[in-house]
């Protein structure tokens, strides 16, 4: 199982865009939103856990339409020989 660091760096290089770490000294406005830098990385964990969930599923569904894209072309061009031999 991949950690969240993991899935951060995966999700970069993808181009995704990915929560910034809560700094230990956040604003008053963001220590209001997250009431302590515990919750804060806690909730940045799981906003990563379900872009990355996201992400896998997106990557799986496109490789899944290129195998079947791809297994189309074939049996068409098994078809074309066929009917020109």
């Amino acid at each position: 199982m991949l950690t969240t660091d993991q899935k951060e760096t995966i999700l970069r290089r993808a181009g995704v865009a990915v929560p910034a770490f809560p700094s230990p000294r956040a604003s008053d406005q963001q220590q209001h939103q997250a009431d302590d830098p515990q919750n804060a990385a806690e909730h940045r964990a799981r906003t990563i856990d379900t872009l990355f969930v996201e992400y896998s599923a997106a990557r799986a569904a496109r490789s899944l339409r290129e195998a079947e894209e791809i297994r189309q072309l074939v049996a068409l061009r098994r078809a074309s020989d066929r009917s020109t031999a």
